[in-house]
C-alpha cells in the first residue's frame, strides 16, 4: 500500500506528520499518551525537526488521522485514530482538532458538536482502543515508515509495581454505615464533584453484567457510577473499589455505545477516609478519579 496522500508532499506538515506517526504508534505500543509540547521536545531531541509553537502540531496530527481514514476505507477495517494519542498537556486529551476524528471513529458522525464531557470521553474510550488496536505494525510496514524502538523521556510514569490484592476484602451482608454512606451519596450529587448537574442518583444500579454500581447519576451529557465505602473500610477494600471503578467505567460506555448514544461514562470512587499515597498512586495510574466525602 502506498503512502496515503495525507502524508505525501514536502511541506512542514507532512513531513512532521510522517516524522510524528512511528513516535505515535510507540506510544501506542506502550499504552502512553504525548503532549504537543513533549512531540515539540522529542522532535527536536532527534534531530528530525525545529522548535514551534506546540499548537502547530494539531496540522500533522490531522494529517495522520486523514491518512488513516483513507487507509481505512481501501481496507474495509475500522482503525482507531492514532492522533488521538496527541494530547493537551493539561487535559491529557486531544484538542477540538481532533473532535471530527474521534466522533467519525466512534459512531460515524463527523458533523456531531460534542460537549466538553461528551469530548473527554470520547476521547478516553478512542484512546483506549488506540492501545489495543493491534494492526499499527502493519500499517507503518505498508506506508514504508520505520518504526522506533527508542524509548521517549518523559512518558514514563514513575511508581512502584505492586501485585493487586486477591484477598482482605468486606464479606457478609452490607454494613450500616455502607447503606448509609450509600444513600447520602444518592441525595447528595454535588459530593461528587462532578461539573455536571446531576439530580438524585439511584442507588444499586444494574448492568446488563448483572454486576451493581452502589450509585449511579444519569445526564443528558453524561452518566456517572458511584462506588463508595465508608469510613470502616480497610485498605483492601479500597483497592478493590479501585479496580470496580474500572469495571463500572468499561461496562457503562459499553452499553451507552449499544444503545447508539456518546460513550460519556464515568465512574468515580468516594470514600470518607483518605487513600493512601499508594492507593492514590494506584488510583492515578488506572485513571480512576476519587473523592474523600464528610457526612453533615
Amino acid at each position: 500500500m502506498a503512502l496515503p496522500e495525507a502524508l505525501c508532499g514536502e511541506r512542514w506538515t507532512e513531513k512532521t506528520a510522517r516524522r510524528m506517526f512511528p513516535l505515535l504508534v510507540w506510544c501506542a505500543k506502550h499504552g502512553m499518551k504525548i503532549s504537543y509540547g513533549q512531540t515539540d521536545a522529542e522532535l527536536q531531541r532527534r534531530g528530525w525537526g525545529h522548535h514551534v509553537h506546540a499548537a502547530m502540531y494539531g496540522y500533522p496530527a490531522g494529517a495522520i488521522g486523514s491518512a488513516l481514514l483513507d487507509t481505512e476505507e481501501k481496507r474495509g477495517q475500522k482503525i482507531p485514530p492514532l492522533n488521538a494519542l496527541v494530547v493537551n498537556a493539561n487535559t491529557g486529551i486531544p484538542g477540538d482538532g481532533c473532535d471530527y476524528y474521534l466522533s467519525n471513529y466512534l459512531n460515524g458522525n463527523s458533523k456531531k458538536k460534542l460537549s466538553n464531557s461528551q469530548r473527554r470521553s470520547m476521547a478516553e474510550e478512542t484512546i483506549e482502543e488506540v492501545w489495543r488496536f493491534e494492526g499499527w505494525d502493519e500499517i507503518i510496514a505498508d506506508y514504508g515508515l520505520n518504526p522506533t524502538n527508542q524509548p521517549i523521556p518523559g512518558l514514563d510514569v514513575e511508581f512502584e509495581p505492586k501485585a493487586p490484592r486477591k484477598d482482605g476484602w468486606t464479606t457478609g451482608p452490607e454494613s450500616e454505615a455502607h447503606k448509609a454512606l450509600k444513600n447520602w451519596v444518592a441525595k447528595h450529587p454535588g459530593a461528587i464533584k462532578s461539573k455536571i448537574k446531576y439530580k438524585t442518583g439511584t442507588v444499586e444500579w444494574l448492568f446488563a453484567s448483572s454486576d451493581r454500581a452502589d450509585v449511579m447519576f444519569s445526564h443528558g451529557q453524561g452518566w456517572t457510577a458511584a462506588e463508595v465505602k465508608s469510613l470502616e473500610a480497610p485498605d483492601a477494600e479500597l483497592e478493590r473499589g479501585i479496580y470496580q471503578c474500572v469495571k463500572y467505567q468499561a461496562l457503562l460506555r459499553a452499553e451507552l455505545k449499544a444503545m447508539g448514544k456518546v460513550p460519556a461514562g464515568y465512574a468515580v470512587l468516594v470514600t470518607e477516609r483518605h487513600l493512601s499515597a499508594s492507593l492514590q498512586t494506584l488510583a492515578d495510574l488506572l485513571g480512576v478519579r476519587f473523592v474523600t466525602v464528610r457526612r453533615q
